[in-house]
Formats: structure tokens, sequence, C-alpha cells
């Protein structure tokens, strides 16, 4: 797969997470927030400490403080500010989040899912499958992990530096673990579905078959489409992997999700897409919104006017 296709696509969430973790931030934690998301992890912990004196029970506060930690292997301090972060949260978003990662290996990650699963349960209904629902976490998890590291190392030492490339041999690694371990649950069970591991932990099929080679992706796109047709499975997935295949094959996108660098031009534009006057009522059709708000992660203005 293209790396830099690899990190784009994922730069979107990569944002938005720190956006998220970023409402109604004082100066001080807004400071935090700016120094975590370039990598300079050390500077931003006292910012956070500072910011948190003020606001104890502030929850953004306390878990990007854990996510600092997580990320400076201070185990101990990363537990203790995740778990203050995660008193009122019902959700199992934490699960996967890959600032996480080196937590994910300590004997206390456990109980981290045991609470989430049991807040959740308590609130949407349990888990049908929950050690199918840890399992497929866990590999989500890994399959995001490293992308913020693989950024931050190409912001301060270049793209081509062997330190990125290391990260990336890293990645592929990762990845093909994940790939192979995935292909066994099919095999067991089928496509992982939304009734049996609700939506957050079945994503991580559609993740590691995206990141696998073409003809893995043409293996299982018609599963995806069969499962989003079922209502086990999300269609906005299914849109993405259908521009990568159609990318990759060399023909226009449809769902205008693909982004490439352009080294000439020195920016970010879309893949070419079919018929791109319709391509928000395409994306509508699937549950993705705007092309232009999308687009707009990187800087990409988008002009060409829209039709019914």
């Amino acid at each position: 797969m293209n790396r830099l296709i690899a990190l784009t696509l994922l730069f979107a969430l990569f944002i938005t997470r720190f956006t998220l973790h970023a409402q109604d931030a004082s100066p001080v934690a807004a400071k935090a927030d700016s120094l975590l998301k370039v990598g300079d992890v050390a500077e931003c912990i006292p910012l956070y400490r500072e910011a948190l004196a003020g606001d104890p029970e502030n929850s953004h506060l306390n878990y990007n403080l854990a996510c600092a930690y997580a990320l400076s292997w201070n185990r101990d301090s990363a537990f203790h500010f995740l778990n203050l972060a995660l008193v009122g949260d019902t959700s199992v978003v934490v699960l996967t989040d890959p600032d996480l990662i080196n937590l994910s290996e300590d004997e206390r990650w456990a109980a981290i899912e045991d609470g989430q699963i049991a807040k959740v349960g308590a609130k949407f209904g349990p888990y049908p499958k929950p050690d199918l629902a840890r399992e497929l976490w866990r590999m989500k998890m890994k399959d995001q992990a490293y992308y913020y590291h693989i950024h931050v190392a190409e912001q301060k030492i270049g793209r081509g530096s062997p330190v990125v490339r290391a990260l990336w041999d890293l990645k592929k690694m990762i990845n093909d673990k994940n790939e192979e371990r995935l292909e066994e649950i099919i095999n067991e069970q089928g496509w992982p579905k939304e009734s049996d591991v609700k939506g957050n932990a079945a994503q991580a099929a559609f993740l590691i078959i995206q990141h696998a080679n073409l003809e893995k992706q043409k293996q299982y796109i018609g599963m995806l489409k069969s499962a989003c047709e079922q209502g086990e499975a999300s269609w906005p997935s299914y849109a993405l992997m259908y521009d990568r295949i159609e990318m990759r094959e060399g023909r226009p996108q449809f769902y205008g999700s693909q982004v490439r660098f352009n080294a000439g031009s020195g920016q970010y534009e879309p893949h070419e897409i079919l018929e791109p006057e319709y391509v928000n009522k395409r994306r509508r059709e699937v549950g993705l919104g705007p092309i232009q708000d999308y687009l707009s992660n990187w800087d990409i203005k988008w002009e060409v006017e829209q039709k019914e």
C-alpha cells in the first residue's frame, strides 16, 4: 500500500481525536494539546497537570494526560489518570485508542476492558460475543497504532529518515499479523457482525482488510457489502474500500475518499473521481458527509458544482 495514502487517510482521524479531547480547553490546556499533537510529550505533561489543578474532574484533561503518560511509557501514571477520565464514560472508544497501545500489554488493561464492557452493557445491552469483541478491539488498536509516531517523526526529522522507514516496517509486521488472525476469525465465524460485537469492534475487520493488499481487498469486499446489506457493517466503510480498489486498479474513485500527495505541487489532492459533479449525492447515499468538508482536513478546496 502507498505509505503516503495510508497516513493521509488516517490524518483526519488523528486531527479529530485531538479536537474532541480539547473541548472547552483553557489556554494552558490548549497549549498542552498543541504540544502533545506535535510530539512534545515531556513538555505537555506539566501543563496538563497545571490545568487539572484548577479542574480536577475534567475528563478530557485526565484523558489527554493519561495519553501523554502512556506515550512516555509511564504506565502507573497513565492508568491513574485514565481511570479518573473513565468514571462517567459509557463507551469503548478508549479500548481502541492507539495512544494507549503500550498499556494494552499490561495486566491492568483487562480491568479497563471489563469496566467499559460492563458500563456499555448496562446502558446499551450486553455483548453476545464479548471475547471476540475484546480481541477485535485489540486488533483495531494495533491497526491504528504508530501513525501518530510516524507523523511526528516525519515532521521533526523528515519522511526519508531511517526512523520513519523503521516505523513503516513495524506497521507492516503488525498489519501482517492482524491480517493473518482476521482471516482465521472469518474462516471460523464469518465476517464479524455488529449484532455480535457492536460497531466499534466490527470496524476492525474493515480497517485490517483496508490496509491489506489489493487481492485481499477484492476477496473480501463482497463479504463486507453483504454485511452492510444485512445491517451488520458500515456503508461508509464499504465506500472507502470500494474507492481504494478502484484507485489501485487505475480507475476513478466513486465516493471521493482517497487522497494522494502531489510531489510536484507539494499539495494533497483527491484521486480522480468519476463524474465528480455527483459525488456528494453518492456520498450521502452511503452516509458520508459532503466532500468539501472531508477534503478540508488536507486543506484541499473543492469547487466542483454539485448536481442531484
